[in-house]
């Protein structure tokens, strides 16, 4: 398998995993909200399986932003002259996506091994929060990796592989 293929390949999975998030916490609301109207009941735990679900979704979707160089930008002067300013502000938007990427790691990693082996768990759901921390440590430890990959694809003149 090339880079080439390897590369699309955990790109899409990355995107298919954000989007059944999405999806499954979009579910969950809607049927939350038909239970009520129709039963007078909820789902239990509604909504922080929501939370969780938008919330590992969105995070899930971080490194292939990062790695395609796709995240948001202003571009205003990029725009107005893109032979002058397009390349000098790729350079500096990929160097804080890297900046920014190693800080959420270190912010959440830092937090995930202090609550190793502890049993506290979420209000609602009972997950341990050692391992719910694991999770989003692991999605910010590819964001950062392809946070690094969408600087050095900047730095090479190269949109992603």
């Amino acid at each position: 398998m090339t880079a080439s293929a390897i590369h699309k390949t955990l790109s899409n999975a990355f995107l298919a995993a954000a989007g059944a998030c999405f999806i499954f916490g979009t579910g969950v609301t809607v049927v939350d909200v038909i239970l009520r109207a129709v039963a007078g009941m909820n789902v239990p735990a509604a909504i922080e399986l929501t939370s969780f679900s938008i919330g590992l979704g969105a995070l899930v979707s971080i490194p292939v932003c990062y790695a395609k160089g796709t995240h948001v930008t202003a571009r205003l002067l990029s725009e107005l002259s893109p032979k002058l300013f397009a390349r000098p502000l790729g350079l500096v938007g990929s160097l804080f996506s890297v900046v920014f990427a190693a800080l959420l790691l270190w912010i959440v990693g830092s937090n995930a091994l202090s609550k190793l082996g502890s049993p506290e768990t979420t209000a609602d759901l009972g997950l341990s929060m050692p391992l719910a921390l694991s999770v989003v440590a692991l999605a910010l430890a590819a964001a950062l990796v392809a946070a690094l990959a969408g600087l050095f694809f900047t730095l090479n003149n190269q949109k992603d592989l």
